[in-house]
């Protein structure tokens, strides 16, 4: 009896040195996501910082405190990785996809040029902030889009379909109901790209802007003036062009020039 009471308590002894096995799995998986969240975490940083061509898994691993198997085991590659970071970048700044479409909503529920118009002032105010509204130091987004534009990798085409599109396209609607008059796309495309060039130029060459305008920094006034004044700007330049449709002579009744033609005639 002594022996069998012995025997118990050895058993029951051991077993309160082992952790439950279901502990311990999630114990594990725990570290497991832990390791994937530091690696995209880290990634973030250098992929911002070196591009990359320049950021190798072995510093990665080594910045992120895992070992270099753990990118292949959560990532595969490299390269699905950067894609993953772009990713995670684009989601945690703040995403404002959702409000462009609020605006998008409430000026097709008016459905007049008007609203239209109040609609693209929102979407500049709202991107303004967007591009400014980032604590420094947290928003790696922008640096990672600006590497990638100068050294497109195949995450690109990715990264526009599932976050830039959507945005432009809600612009684009916008401006159609602005100008319904405005023929082809490609002449809307245009107009766009003039708004979203206006706000990243302000966003890229911070530095200069604020010397130019002799701003020690950027504060709410400044950056609601700018908001102001691109929409302003970009209101009255789309309310200027005259309509043009598609198979017309271009815009004040000229017929459009092509560079290879004229350069066929010189030539002969």
């Amino acid at each position: 009896m002594a022996q069998a009471n012995a025997g118990r308590q050895a058993v029951d002894a051991v077993n309160t040195l082992k952790p439950p096995k279901r502990k311990a799995k999630r114990a594990a998986e725990g570290e497991t996501a832990d390791a994937k969240t530091r690696l995209l975490v880290v990634a973030e940083r250098m992929f911002a910082e070196r591009g990359f061509a320049c950021t190798s898994v072995r510093d990665l691993a080594a910045e992120a405190g895992v070992n270099i198997a753990a990118v292949n085991y959560h990532f595969r590659s490299k390269e699905e990785l950067y894609l993953e970071t772009l990713r995670y970048a684009m989601r945690r700044s703040k995403d404002i996809t959702p409000r462009f479409a609020r605006i998008l909503r409430q000026a097709q529920q008016v459905g007049t040029p008007e609203a239209a118009q109040q609609g693209i002032v929102h979407f500049i105010e709202t991107f303004i902030s967007h591009l400014y509204g980032q604590p420094a130091g947290t928003d790696y987004s922008a640096a990672l889009m600006s590497h990638e534009m100068l050294h497109p990798t195949g995450a690109l085409d990715i990264v526009v379909q599932e976050f830039i599109q959507p945005r432009f396209e809600i612009l684009m609607a916008l401006i159609r109901l602005a100008r319904p008059d405005l023929k082809p796309d490609l002449d809307v495309a245009f107009h766009a790209f003039s708004i979203v060039g206006q706000c990243l130029h302000m966003h890229f060459c911070r530095p200069i802007v604020l010397q130019l305008t002799g701003e020690g920094k950027l504060t709410a006034r400044f950056l609601r003036r700018m908001a102001r004044h691109i929409a302003g700007f970009s209101i009255r330049g789309l309310a200027a062009v005259p309509p043009r449709l598609a198979g017309t002579p271009g815009a004040g009744g000229e017929t459009e020039s092509h560079p290879e033609s004229n350069a066929d005639s010189s030539a002969a």
